[in-house]
């Protein structure tokens, strides 16, 4: 049994803890919306650096954003700037806004095959798949000539490694296809921004555009051989109408002929008569 004074002062004592809890938890929303207000401002101040514009991805990158401090972001140990820096280039792939990856780099603080890794890191943890196309790669970079050839050679190269696990979902080969048909071609590119493009570390991306290249060439120059020696050949009908025109032609040149040579003859003989008339016997 409790006295009433115990009573009391257990009712004070939860009472009190009770308020506490009330105030930690204020606490730490209020640092949470502090937080959320910083991060905000940071992500406005570099999407006005870096010249991104559009609300949809401010909107899909501060989506990012939060998502990735859920999903264990501050394991990456990036800083505020680099880590909002990425999420800004991931919402821009998503929304299909141009972005400047040279500035991106420099502003998140980062070597450019840290940005890379990182930026795969991140969006693995978020669970986005960049799905990049030929002809999304083809419109973005302005070179849509090269769309048909480079489409070829990524369905040659699946062709040959289907036996393997290749994911050609990565940008990194739809890319590699563009950088060989634009090659071939001669299609002028920015080399680099395509590269950034791929999303992968520039060795890698180096062999992968090797191997395009040759079959981009093979593909080519059968494209150019079957061009050659595609002219269409001249059907029977067309040949026997050729022949009859040329004979009706020649038909005609020979008639004519004839009427010169006859009209020849009667001025000969018309000439010979008015001379023995007028010849003395």
């Amino acid at each position: 049994m409790f006295s009433p004074i115990g009573k009391r002062s257990l009712v004070c004592s939860a009472s009190s803890l009770h308020n506490n809890n009330f105030n930690n938890f204020d606490k730490t929303l209020m640092k949470l919306q502090e937080t959320d207000n910083m991060n905000e401002g940071v992500l406005q101040t570099l999407a006005q650096r870096l010249g991104v514009t559009a609300p949809v991805t401010h909107r899909k990158a501060e989506e990012l954003v939060r998502l990735l401090e859920v999903q264990g972001g501050s394991q990456l140990a990036l800083t505020t700037s680099a880590q909002t820096v990425i999420c800004l280039d991931l919402a821009a792939s998503a929304t299909g806004t141009t972005f400047d990856k040279k500035l991106a780099v420099k502003l998140a603080g980062l070597t450019r095959p840290q940005y890379v890794a990182l930026s795969q890191t991140a969006a693995q943890r978020l669970n986005l798949s960049p799905k990049v196309t030929v002809t999304d790669l083809c419109r973005a970079h302005s070179v849509t000539a090269a769309s048909q050839l480079a489409q070829q050679v990524l369905a040659l190269y699946e062709e040959q490694n289907c036996s393997k696990e290749v994911d050609l979902g990565l940008p990194a080969y739809p890319t590699a296809a563009v950088h060989a048909a634009c090659s071939i071609l001669k299609v002028k590119v920015d080399k680099q921004r395509l590269y950034e493009s791929s999303r992968s570390k520039r060795k890698v991306y180096q062999k992968l555009v090797e191997v395009m290249m040759t079959l981009a060439k093979s593909l080519h120059s059968q494209q150019a051989s079957k061009s050659g020696s595609g002219k269409r050949s001249r059907t029977l009908m067309e040949l026997v109408e050729e022949n009859l025109s040329h004979s009706s032609e020649k038909r005609k040149r020979t008639d004519h002929m004839e009427e010169v040579s006859a009209d020849d003859d009667f001025e000969e003989w018309k000439r010979k008569i008015l001379i023995a008339a007028t010849t003395p016997q």
